[in-house]
């Protein structure tokens, strides 16, 4: 009853149901606290106005125990749930500890918050009552080390309390990399359960796991489900003392090994371990009544069977349904992603929050309908033809989003077959107009789609932003007309650019096709933080460099910046483990941060560890499903790592779906992704589901693609090439067939450069900050950029940059394309 503050009014309702004799009830807070006798149980109301509270106040409910089963049911949506609690005789003895034990040490990032003390103490009484043996020890992070073995000799295990002692906790939790060894007979783990890299669920061996606890924030449901299977058990450090943690981790007792029952269904149990000497268990009826059995394990090796008759007529409980559901949640999360889809059910069925479900107020019946949540039953007839009309809606908008995306993806076809010259423009002071500029097919469409944004730009953002859509007029001096005019936009000024004559000038050089003749490379200016410690990493021995690391590492713990910048240097320094492992700590930063997930992502792919990347834009698709940023990632991750078809089945996700409107067109550049993909797989690929008219390959001599991490951030690619003309956001067809993507103002990108047949000579790639409409949760915005060369061909080289922009209203020098 610790409550911050005065309460208005304070009413507490307890309700006992069973017990022969009344429930005691005691607080130093409160008074009148008297169970009265009701139909099948006891009662406690009280009320208190102007009600405070010490820190330590609390309600104590003390019940006496039933010497039989008690057993409540509920009739609930059709079925009858019950709810179960049943005395079992208690026997506890001492066990004998195995000779040959694995300790599971997580050694993440998160594994330094755990009380090593607690952990320390417990595991001295174990080894104690082992006298000899052998320990195997395999450390936890973003994967699993190699086994180191120790010997115990007379309960001495000094050698293994000196390298636990040692250990350097950093990078991420994935539990997932543990494998068993076949000749452990049981396995301790140490970890707070928080698993947050990878996806394979945990190893369960066929051995007793003791899983224990010593950290404050711990995922205590995965663990007692780890501890679930083979006799194991779960201990919490945090509320055991080192006598009872040891009695619980040397002893076995009594324990339910089994439940059956020949006509209920979905049984569940609490804990098969007896709490105060009794176990709880529910289940769903097939019939008027059931028997339920429990088999019993004793000690010393034995079992029987206990048997509890349930029967419908003790209809008398209100929330035999919701607890039952309740306990089948807990079950079912210990193998969360597994059984994510069932979670979710039951969290919608019964109006539980969990994992998959949170409170929502639901005032119509257009709320219910919208989230497909089950309404009442006086709102079902409702419910029905509403949500009969959102599926109609949403049939026509995806058949009209198709058609439209069909239409952009022919004109960018009529680009990729249009011949383009490969001359240097001739000067001409007069300005183009927009039309002579693109495929006159086009302009309609580019023409209505850029006046809608330029509408939602001056709602949200004013005249700033219409301006930016606009291409600069001439001058007879200075920038050139395709230049940006944006005020303090510009960190470096941009190179004299020369004028473009007319479109009639592509009739004066001949046409090569794409990738034939040429050949390209990427010249890398590499990026390089400028922090202290950067410094300090770049001028470390490589043998030293981990140990300095770890020095800076605890002033920078809530630093991205600095886990980003340690990774770069291991990465070049060609200590790519200790890389990803330094790269891993952005997952233990902060578990539900899309931003943040994203960033790891990406450096992981620019590190050439798809695989790992894959997990993280599967949970950054989880988080942030209505961004179809979340479907590319996933899906360019699937390509990088192999997997075809997964890749083009998630990028298919991007075109079909029709998305807000502040993500224009990304539905071409993942179509150019996905018929590369699907061209160059290698292997037979399902594209039946996939519109045919959009299954073409467009090969490109050259392509930039970037993407940010911070939303509401306007970033702009710019591509100068050998002709000193700048693709950008104003000037989206260049003289000799740039093509550059619609703008993207409103976070995440991407914009797209992409050039079929490419004009001999340098090509300069940038970046201009523009600004911001965000509140900054993850420090300065992280750029991401890919740039490739025969794209869409057998022979495509790509590279990814990854680097971070400081300052607004700077232009960033990224890479340089050089054509040969």
């Amino acid at each position: 009853l610790a409550f911050g503050d005065r309460i208005g009014e304070l009413s507490v309702d307890v309700n006992v149901m069973g017990p022969n004799a009344a429930p005691l009830a005691k607080s130093r807070a409160m008074n009148g606290l008297t169970f009265t006798p009701q139909k099948n149980g006891y009662r406690l109301q009280v009320k208190h106005r102007d009600f405070t509270s010490d820190t330590a106040a609390t309600l104590d409910i003390t019940t006496p125990a039933s010497n039989g089963p008690v057993v409540n049911t509920q009739s609930f949506d059709g079925r009858t749930y019950f709810i179960a609690d049943a005395p079992v005789p208690f026997a506890e003895a001492t066990r004998d500890v195995p000779a040959s034990v694995g300790v599971i040490w997580d050694s993440s990032g998160s594994g330094a918050t755990r009380d090593h003390g607690r952990e320390f103490a417990l595991l001295d009484a174990y080894f104690k009552k082992m006298r000899n043996g052998e320990v195997r020890l395999t450390r936890i992070r973003h994967d699993a080390e190699p086994t180191q073995r120790f010997r115990i000799i007379n309960g001495n295990w000094q050698s293994l309390r000196d390298a636990l002692t040692a250990t350097d906790y950093d990078g991420a939790t994935n539990l997932s990399a543990f494998v068993p060894e076949p000749h452990v007979r049981e396995y301790l783990l140490f970890s707070d359960g928080l698993a947050n890299f990878g996806e394979a669920p945990f190893a369960k061996p066929d051995v007793p796991v003791y899983s224990i606890s010593a950290a404050i924030k711990a995922d205590a449901t995965f663990l007692r489900h780890v501890a679930s299977r083979r006799g194991g058990k779960f201990i919490d450090l945090t509320n055991a003392s080192a006598t009872e943690a040891a009695r619980a981790l040397l002893t076995r007792g009594t324990y339910v090994s089994r439940i059956t029952s020949d006509s209920a269904a979905q049984l569940v149990l609490a804990s098969s371990h007896p709490q105060g000497g009794r176990v709880l268990f529910g289940g769903v009826l097939n019939e008027s009544s059931a028997r339920v059995t429990l088999t019993i394990a004793d000690p010393a090796g034995g079992t029987r069977a206990l048997d509890v008759v349930v029967n419908s007529r003790n209809n008398s409980a209100t929330t035999a349904a919701s607890q039952w559901a309740q306990m089948k949640v807990a079950e079912l999360d210990g193998e969360y992603e597994i059984n994510r889809a069932e979670i979710r059910r039951l969290g919608n069925r019964f109006k539980l929050v969990t994992r998959e479900t949170s409170l929502i107020i639901l005032d119509r019946v257009e709320d219910y309908a919208r989230f497909e949540i089950a309404p009442p039953a006086e709102l079902r007839a409702e419910y029905e033809r509403v949500a009969g009309n959102l599926e109609q809606q949403r049939r026509a908008e995806s058949k009209s989003h198709l058609e439209n995306i069909v239409r952009l993806f022919d004109e960018k076809v009529r680009w990729w077959n249009r011949e383009f010259p490969k001359d240097s423009p001739v000067k001409k002071e007069a300005k183009i107009a927009l039309a002579d500029r693109v495929a006159p097919a086009s302009v309609g469409v580019v023409a209505e789609r850029r006046a809608e944004s330029d509408r939602q730009r001056l709602d949200s953002t004013g005249i700033r932003e219409l301006a930016k859509n606009t291409v600069a007029s001439p001058a007879t001096s200075g920038p050139a007309a395709n230049a940006p005019t944006r005020t303090g936009a510009a960190a470096q000024v941009p190179p004299p650019e020369v004028q473009i004559s007319s479109p009639l000038a592509s009739q004066v050089a001949t046409h090569a096709g794409a990738t034939s003749g040429t050949s390209a490379t990427i010249r890398l200016q590499k990026w390089q933080a400028d922090a202290p410690y950067a410094i300090r990493f770049r001028n470390a021995a490589a043998n030293d460099l981990y140990r300095i690391y770890l020095d800076e590492k605890p002033g920078y713990a809530n630093s991205t910046a600095f886990f980003l910048d340690a990774a770069d240097v291991f990465f070049d320094k060609g200590q790519t483990n200790l890389g990803v492992r330094v790269l891993t700590n952005l997952a233990e930063m902060d578990l539900e941060n899309r931003h943040i997930l994203r960033i790891l992502g990406y450096r992981l792919m620019q590190a050439k560890q798809p695989a790992l990347a894959i997990p993280v834009f599967k949970k950054v698709l989880v988080l942030s499903p209505e961004e179809p940023q979340s479907y590319r990632d996933l899906g360019l991750a699937y390509s990088a790592d192999k997997q075809a078809q997964k890749a083009i089945d998630s990028l298919y996700e991007v075109v079909i779906r029709p998305w807000h409107n502040r993500f224009p067109e990304i539905e071409l550049i993942t179509l150019a992704e996905l018929n590369a993909i699907v061209a160059n797989a290698g292997m037979a690929v399902d594209t039946n589901r996939i519109e045919p008219r959009l299954l073409k390959n467009l090969p490109l001599d050259l392509r930039a693609v970037m993407t940010w991490d911070a939303d509401n951030t306007d970033i702009d690619l710019w591509v100068t090439d050998p002709n000193g003309e700048k693709a950008y956001y104003g000037n989206r067809l260049t003289y000799q067939g740039g093509r550059m993507s619609l703008d993207f103002t409103g976070g995440y990108g991407p914009e797209e450069f992409s050039l079929k047949t490419a004009k001999p000579g340098k090509y300069k790639v940038e970046a201009n900050y523009f600004g911001d409409r965000r509140q900054n949760v993850t420090g300065a915005t992280t750029l991401s950029l890919k740039l490739s060369t025969h794209f869409g061909s057998a022979n495509q080289q790509d590279q990814i940059v990854t680097m971070r922009l400081k300052d607004m209203g700077g232009v960033v020098f990224i890479r340089e394309f050089d054509v040969k």
